[in-house]
């Protein structure tokens, strides 16, 4: 039988599918009769002699085992390949596990990096865009970020030597609002007054019609306008035709002279784009507004430190000429991709950071699962090395296996990270800047495969080596019994276990410290009382209504017929929403303390409202009087908050003291009360000084009403109620005031639900991982732990070896997580509102909670050793 044996296998190998069968059948009768041998008391020698003896030609058979690897590179990988699913389709439980395991890592990571992707990396879709710069002015102790007077922008445009084009445009507010259509139906849209050389500095050119050109930025200009796609296509139809034709904007005639292509809505959301030459020679010559964005494109050779510079310098020089208005305003000058990107780029960092620290925690479990399922395959290694492969032919079957796990795993990556990415947008509200561009791009998938490449190695290596190491004499003659125990493997599984809980502890670190700073901002008091509140915008065409006392006129009438429907308990109108972000700073003096020119005047936010609005939203009159309702538009006074009487008023009342604008040169007017703050720039923002005065006419004003219902069933009639005073004013931005407050936790609720997430997901993998390898420790000690039974040693005792080893490692890892995390959790001190970023009782939190889940995971395998019956340990092979 063994000659017939061997003539079948030779001639297989000449059918060069020697690898498979020496799997399937010699491999099999070869270990057999060896390990019966050395079990027998025989040496590695003697032991290979007699199966010479019985199997013949043993010599050319290992000698055409060699030849056939040699031939053909490519037949070897195929079969490595197909041992490996072999391999992995006979261990489905360690597969499932180790591809689940490595597609969450992967999946996560190749999410999260999508985002920095399109919101980071990804350069903007215009003409050498990291060359250009936006510049932007700010006044110390007065305001910290506006736009750039259109007088000085021609300065620095014909001055500087450091930008090869300039342009500037409108800064979009929450007033940029332009109304488009008839007598009959309107339609608002994001605008934009920008110069003529705005579209060349970007690279973008209309997709149809001409762009604006020297002669549209002449004052008396015929009035043109261009328009995005999506405006195009939503209001006219997408009509070539119509171009060239005039249309209604803010009720005046303007004429349609390009269409801009697919995806162009910059600034962002911008719809409608209008010249300067619009502004007047009053708008063009006006040194006190702030309104422009200036675009620079940076010469070869010149840096952004240069250029801001230079700009500084003309600053200085505008502020010794013009000292009434240009004194004390500086230059700030950033990348294009920043002002783009805004604020989100530290937390995007951190959470790349959190999703690295997940993928270094899965592949540490898999290559503990690997490590474990390499000592239990120690005897198989160990045969095959006596029959000839050597550490390169094992270390090339193990890599080929953890490569087959990578790609399965990468599959469901895939799916994991558009699954995830859209369930934590949709679930956290959260609008990140250039969101519309998040997809599987290419660099994307480079990454992807990076690191499903990295990960290969870091799974298939160690154990390689470890199965490499061993002698293949000393594991066939050591047996199944002491097989896996080695000091070696031992010592490097718990290092991987120490890595593992200090890594999660550093997640969990971060998550905690989020959640409380979550918390912190959810206490803060808003400074109103938002439920029950319906908030909506509308828009006045400007030529329709060109005087403020037609604006008021209809206003007070759209307020009056907003209070008599029957859901309404009380309407207000304010020029700016709590928590919108939006801003309108004035300057002032106190009348009594010495004149001030402009430059040097105090600022403050200013709010127009109704005489009802603080009685509508609730906020508390501190001191002084409310607005007198029996003297609408007639009561003079001014009410403040309470930011602005510590600031302006410290030491004295500032009740009945008087305040006159420079910016409308208007007569004094006395302060009537103080109101309690309200949070205008986002909960965790620091109220600013504000002042409200009753409205005098606006083209754009927000409605909001107090419902005795769910405010959201009241929108259509708010609608019908706006339609039948005049159809050409369109209503947008209806919302609830609760809405908008969950909105305005959109980017922490985003932060806290990922980081949150990841550190549940590496608390959840330690755990795994910490019980797979004192499982696996058991196993591998059944007759150590009989022995000791048998010999008179107590269950707890068993209980507290086992226990006290995991639980040994976890203390070392959550020592090493702590220190790590007093260092990394700085990073992300501008993420926490109210919370240190080395808050001691985070830390202790999470660390008990880490030492908890830790032991749970130590003692269900210790107690299952505890349970361990001694006779049956003994007998254990």
């Amino acid at each position: 039988m063994l000659s017939d044996l061997y003539f079948r296998l030779r001639s297989l190998l000449r059918r060069r599918t020697v690898q498979r069968e020496l799997d399937d059948e010699l491999r099999f009768h070869v270990e057999q009769q060896v390990k019966k041998y050395i079990e027998s008391g025989l040496t590695r020698e003697q032991a290979l002699r007699r199966s010479r003896l019985e199997f013949g030609h043993l010599d050319q058979v290992k000698e055409d085992c060699q030849e056939a690897r040699g031939v053909n590179f490519i037949e070897s990988l195929f079969q490595d390949v197909r041992y490996g699913l072999r391999m992995l389709r006979k261990s489905p439980g360690f597969a499932a596990v180790a591809v689940l395991t490595l597609a969450l890592g992967i999946g996560a990571n190749t999410a999260i990096f999508s985002i920095v992707d399109a919101v980071l990396l990804r350069p903007l879709p215009f003409k050498n865009a990291g060359r250009v710069v936006d510049v932007t002015e700010y006044s110390p102790g007065k305001v910290d970020s506006t736009g750039v007077p259109y007088p000085d922008y021609l300065v620095w445009k014909q001055a500087n030597t450091v930008f090869d084009e300039t342009a500037a445009y409108f800064l979009i507010s929450a007033s940029n609002d332009i109304v488009l259509g008839g007598p009959f139906s309107a339609e608002r849209a994001r605008y934009s007054t920008v110069t003529n050389s705005f579209f060349t500095i970007l690279g973008v050119q209309p997709a149809l019609g001409r762009g604006f050109s020297a002669s549209d930025e002449t004052p008396g200009a015929e009035k043109v306008f261009l328009v995005s796609d999506a405006v195009w296509h939503g209001v006219f139809g997408g009509d070539p035709h119509a171009i060239g034709k005039a249309y209604l904007l803010d009720g005046e005639n303007y004429t349609l002279i390009g269409v801009m292509p697919p995806g162009f809505d910059y600034p962002k959301g911008c719809g409608v784009w209008v010249s300067v030459g619009t502004l007047g020679q009053f708008g063009l010559h006006d040194r006190i507004s702030h309104p422009f964005h200036v675009l620079g494109r940076l010469r070869p050779g010149v840096n952004l430190i240069q250029a801001e510079g230079q700009i500084e310098s003309f600053q200085k020089r505008l502020g010794e000429m013009y000292p009434n208005t240009d004194a004390d305003w500086h230059i700030r000058a950033q990348p294009l991709l920043d002002e783009v990107v805004g604020n989100v780029r530290t937390s995007l960092l951190v959470l790349l950071g959190a999703v690295g620290f997940i993928l270094l925690i899965a592949c540490t479990n898999v290559v503990n699962l690997m490590l474990a399922r390499a000592s239990a395959r120690e005897q198989e290694f160990a045969i095959r090395t006596a029959l000839g492969a050597g550490r390169m032919r094992l270390l090339s079957q193990n890599l080929t296996e953890s490569f087959l796990i990578v790609c399965i795993s990468v599959v469901l990556a895939v799916a994991f990270a558009k699954g995830g990415l859209t369930l934590a947008v949709s679930l956290t509200s959260i609008h990140l800047p250039r969101m519309e561009s998040f997809q599987l791009s290419i660099p994307v998938l480079a990454f992807m495969a990076a690191i499903a490449a990295l990960t290969t190695l870091v799974v298939g290596l160690a154990p390689s080596l470890q199965a490499a190491r061993k002698h293949s004499q000393t594991t066939l003659r050591s047996g199944e019994r002491s097989a896996g125990t080695d000091l070696h493997s031992s010592r490097l599984r718990d290092v991987l276990i120490v890595s593992e809980v200090a890594l999660a502890l550093i997640l969990l670190c971060g998550a905690g410290l989020m959640f409380r700073s979550f918390l912190q901002l959810n206490r803060v008091n808003p400074g109103f009382q938002p439920e029950h509140l319906l908030t909506l915008k509308i828009a006045l065409p400007s030529a329709a209504y060109p005087r403020a006392e037609q604006t008021s006129a209809f206003l007070d009438q759209l307020l009056e017929r907003l209070q008599s429907l029957p859901s309404v308990q009380v309407a207000a109108a304010t020029s700016a929403l709590p928590l919108s972000g939006e801003s309108d700073w004035g300057s002032f003096q106190i009348v009594g303390r010495g004149t001030q020119d402009w430059a040097h005047a105090l600022a403050a936010e200013g709010r127009a409202v109704s005489v009802d609005y603080f009685r509508t939203l609730g906020i508390p009159l501190l001191r002084g009087r409310q607005f007198s309702a029996s003297g609408a538009h007639h009561d003079n006074g001014i009410i403040i908050n309470e930011a602005m009487a510590r600031k302006f008023f410290l030491g004295t009342d500032p009740i009945g003291q008087h305040i006159v604008s420079i910016d409308q040169r208007s007569e004094p007017r006395e302060i009537v009360g103080v109101v309690a703050d309200v949070k205008s720039f986002g909960l965790a923002s620091e109220s600013k000084p504000e002042m409200y005065g009753l409205y005098r006419g606006a083209w754009y004003m927000n409605f909001v009403l107090r419902t005795t219902q769910d405010p959201a069933s009241a929108a259509s009639a708010v609608r019908k109620t706006v339609a039948l005073l005049d159809t050409r004013v369109p209503v947008y931005q209806v919302a609830t005031m609760d809405q908008l407050l969950s909105d305005s936790f959109a980017p922490e609720r985003f932060n806290l639900f990922l980081l949150g997430l990841f550190a549940a997901l590496a608390l959840s993998l330690a755990a795994v991982g910490l019980y797979g390898v004192l499982s696996f420790a058991v196993s591998r000690r059944t007759h150590e732990i009989g022995v000791r039974l048998a010999i008179g040693g107590q269950r707890r005792d068993i209980l507290r070896l086992i226990a006290g080893q995991g639980m040994t490692l976890v203390i070392i890892g959550l020592a090493l997580g702590l220190a790590a995390s007093f260092l990394l959790t700085r990073l992300m001190a501008s993420l926490l509102y109210d919370v240190s970023a080395t808050d001691p009782m985070t830390f202790g939190a999470v660390a008990v909670l880490l030492a908890l889940t830790a032991f749970s995971a130590c003692y269900i395998p210790a107690r299952r050793a505890m349970r361990t019956d001694p006779l049956v340990a003994l007998r254990h092979e």
